[in-house]
């Protein structure tokens, strides 16, 4: 979204000159050519505050074009330097609302989305899926409130990124729910949406919310819903494509590829080939790309990995109150993680999950990751909501999350993907944080923190970050010298 409302109207002058520039460019999918121009605005921004600590209106603009830089960052691969402009973002939008002069609630949603989004793209994909679910809640609240109607847009756009981190990371399940939702909403929004600064972006976010839902309707055999959401992702597309931007030009290739697959899957062949011929003629590698994608298939879904569970372990006490996730707990909409269950009652199906993982790990590895990601979701988010068993009974339930994040990150890191196993041993490490007041006295739980922070030292090393790794080494030795 591009904050450009509240407490600051650009400057006719080089600030903005050089705001509008950067604007235009996101507008017309050219992002990675913003960035310059983003940077400009910040530092005139920053002289302009420079003294004047109550200067609220430059410090709303440094916020909200550090959110925007993010994006620039992200569209040209530099995904460390997104996260360190959305730290700054955060940083200003906290400040403004701390003192009172702008309700940053959507702002502040939009940076978690946008967070979610670039870690995604480092492929920390457990902290994506989290970071999301957060951002998804407050639109929720958001919308639910007085204002809510001019929030639904972007209720809408925060929730076809869900749906794309979902399907790569969670539950297709909640990915096709989360799109779903995000395609009727944009289709009922459609004439706000027309005469909006912003159409542009929100007509590409509908194509990313399209192609999940039919994605997964059509690997779950619903055909008819697929081709549905193929028509209006790809009439959208073609629209989009008007345009000069490189972007938008592969967006319809992959909606033209995605349609060309799943007309062969329903015999309507040579439909399927003329779409296929024309992606293929237009943009080779992303055809290619997106063929390979869709031959990959998806994750399992909560309730088939429960189902293989049960056929590899045979049957198990809490398999039907863990089926019970798989629907909405009461007053909330199945989009999210956090949508399965109340807080407090998430550790205890989280741990419930956990028993199974390391039985699991023997016999089927995806099925034990799947249910893994799952609890670990859980354990997160009733830990984030302060739930009373995640502050009271810590002793309890975090040695059974910090092992099995140990585990799972361990089960990636062998299986060849590095970057989700280094994602879940920096939550591993956070947790044996946890786990330090208990061991003083239990040299268990004493081994189990040291393990977690060798662990995360070793993945540091593997991936470069010799001096992270070399400080998660000497917290394990301290931890084990009793310091």
């Amino acid at each position: 979204m591009v904050d450009s409302g509240g407490l600051w109207t650009p400057p006719e002058d080089e600030l903005g000159e050089a705001l509008q520039t950067a604007q235009v460019l996101i507008e017309e999918g050219r992002a990675d050519e913003a960035g310059p121009y983003q940077q400009r605005v910040i530092e005139l921004a920053r002289e302009r505050a420079e003294g004047h600590p109550n200067h609220y209106e430059a410090k709303h603009l440094m916020a909200a074009t550090q959110y925007e830089l993010a994006g620039s960052l992200n569209a040209s691969g530099r995904h460390e330097e997104a996260l360190a402009a959305l730290h700054e973002a955060q940083l200003g939008y906290t400040e403004l609302s701390d003192a009172g002069v702008l309700d940053a609630t959507s702002f502040l949603a939009d940076v978690r989305a946008r967070r979610a989004m670039t870690q995604a793209h480092r492929g920390h994909g457990a902290t994506a899926v989290l970071e999301m679910d957060g951002a998804v809640i407050a639109y929720g609240q958001l919308v639910g409130g007085e204002e809510g109607l001019k929030h639904q847009p972007d209720f809408a756009r925060v929730l076809a990124m869900n749906a794309l981190i979902l399907r790569r990371y969670g539950d297709p399940a909640l990915a096709v729910a989360s799109a779903d939702a995000a395609t009727q909403l944009f289709l009922q929004l459609a004439d706000q949406i027309n005469e909006s600064p912003q159409s542009l972006s929100y007509a590409r976010y509908l194509c990313t919310a399209t192609a999940v839902s039919a994605d997964v309707h059509a690997a779950a055999g619903r055909l008819d819903l697929a081709l549905e959401a193929d028509e209006i992702g790809l009439t959208t597309a073609d629209t989009l494509a008007d345009s000069d931007s490189v972007t938008d030009m592969r967006t319809l290739v992959a909606a033209l590829t995605r349609k060309g697959k799943h007309l062969g899957v329903v015999g309507r062949l040579m439909e399927g080939e003329t779409c296929l011929q024309t992606a293929y003629d237009t943009d080779k590698d992303t055809a290619t790309r997106v063929t390979e994608e869709l031959d990959r298939g998806l994750p399992p879904t909560l309730v088939s990995a429960l189902e293989n569970a049960e056929i590899k372990l045979g049957p198990f006490e809490q398999f039907h109150r863990l089926l019970v996730l798989s629907e909405p707990a009461p007053g909330m909409t199945l989009a999210t993680v956090s949508g399965r269950t109340d807080p407090e009652s998430a550790a205890v199906r989280a741990t419930e999950l956990a028993e199974l993982i390391r039985p699991l790990l023997l016999q089927d590895v995806d099925t034990a990751l799947t249910l893994g990601l799952e609890s670990h979701y859980l354990f997160a988010i009733s830990s984030e909501r302060e739930s009373h068993r995640m502050r009271y009974e810590t002793s309890t339930y975090a040695p059974i999350w910090a092992q099995l994040l140990l585990d799972l990150s361990e089960a990636y890191y062998q299986a060849g993907r590095t970057d989700i196993a280094l994602d879940l041993a920096g939550w591993c490490a956070e947790v044996a944080t946890a786990l330090i007041p208990f061991t003083d006295d239990d040299t268990v739980m004493k081994d189990l923190a040291g393990s977690c922070y060798r662990h995360h030292g070793d993945l540091l090393a593997a991936t470069g970050d010799v001096t992270a790794s070399q400080h998660a080494h000497e917290a394990a030795q301290q931890l084990q010298l009793g310091r």
